[in-house]
């Protein structure tokens, strides 16, 4: 059983150290660092970090792909590139001094033509074989119909292989009725996927965590009622929800200091199919012991990400400390 880590719509992100970000001021910056980006990309460097292989494949854009691949080598990435037409787009992250306060802006990327989506799509089917893992992470390029998605997940399922989406609301709406093997969404996410809203902006972190909770039960239900086999539900500093089927489970976040979120859900993501890849789950089966374990140790993988700068960013010892804390009853 191997993983592999798609990333349709990979960005450059730009991160930008600053005092204060005051609207319409004039700010000079502190310290600026771009790296290779996408949601894809993070997973993949939390698993290297937790010793796991990761191969990715992304579609890059030929006019920045010298660029994008040399910085992916720079971090040892494990990586195979679909040449398609246009640059790369650019993730814009503001991180405050002043307060912990994290800004992301999300180009929303260069069209993708049917053809070049037709290579990527056979592209990921060539790399898959029976019982491997395909995660789908991110957004998708303008210019494709979100029915896309659902004729993937239909392929790979029918090649014998699991799939993992945490993709944008609109695509993971479209798949559902694919019935993919698990979905990873945030609750702001998950409740537009399953009302047709806009997911622009991401603000259940100003809900409070009894409702935050409650919502993304509900929303984890919804998600295996419509199609889901298997639905994981973030919920920031308040913790996971998981369903399968009509019975769910609930996993508290870890008490820590957050230096940014960025990236987070990646991380719970790459915690989880850790797990997985180590036989911790058994897919074939849906036992609620072995779910509920990977799923605190994608809180832990994930709680420790937000102590760093770097999206994907962990410390393998910081996470088995969480765990740590989690056997004597201390997380949230």
């Amino acid at each position: 059983m191997t993983v592999l880590i798609v990333n349709p719509n990979p960005a450059f992100d730009r991160t930008i150290t600053i005092p204060e970000l005051i609207p319409g001021a004039v700010i000079r910056t502190v310290d600026v660092e771009t790296t290779a980006g996408g949601k894809g990309i993070n997973v993949a460097r939390v698993l290297r970090s937790l010793g796991q292989p990761a191969p990715l494949l992304i579609p890059v854009g030929r006019d920045d792909s010298p660029r994008y691949q040399a910085l992916l080598a720079e971090e040892g990435a494990d990586a195979r590139f679909v040449d398609i037409a246009g640059p790369v787009r650019t993730a814009t992250i503001y991180l405050e001094l002043t307060q912990p306060r994290v800004t992301v802006i999300n180009d929303a990327g260069t069209p993708i033509s049917s053809a070049d989506w037709d290579a990527v799509h056979n592209a990921i089917l060539s790399s898959v074989n029976a019982g491997d893992l395909v995660l789908i992470m991110g957004s998708f390029p303008p210019g494709l119909q979100p029915d896309a998605l659902p004729l993937l997940v239909t392929a790979v399922r029918e090649h014998g292989a699991h799939i993992l989406l945490d993709v944008n609301p609109q695509w993971l709406a479209a798949s559902l009725a694919a019935g993919p093997d698990v979905v990873t969404p945030n609750v702001d996410e998950a409740e537009a996927a399953l009302d047709g809203s806009s997911a622009h902006l991401m603000d259940s972190h100003n809900d409070d965590p009894a409702g935050v909770r409650e919502r993304a039960v509900h929303a984890a239900l919804e998600l295996c009622t419509r199609g889901a086999q298997r639905a994981i539900v973030t919920a920031g500093s308040a913790g996971v929800a998981m369903a399968i089927a009509d019975q769910v489970f609930w996993v508290p976040a870890f008490l820590i200091e957050p230096v940014s979120a960025v990236g987070a859900g990646d991380s719970f993501v790459a915690g989880l199919v850790h797990e997985w890849m180590n036989g911790s789950i058994d897919a074939t089966h849906d036992d609620e012991s072995q779910w509920r374990s990977a799923v605190l140790f994608g809180a832990a993988t994930s709680a420790s990400s937000c102590e760093q700068v770097r999206a994907g960013g962990i410390d393998p010892e910081r996470v088995q400390q969480l765990l740590n804390q989690a056997a004597v009853g201390v997380t949230s």
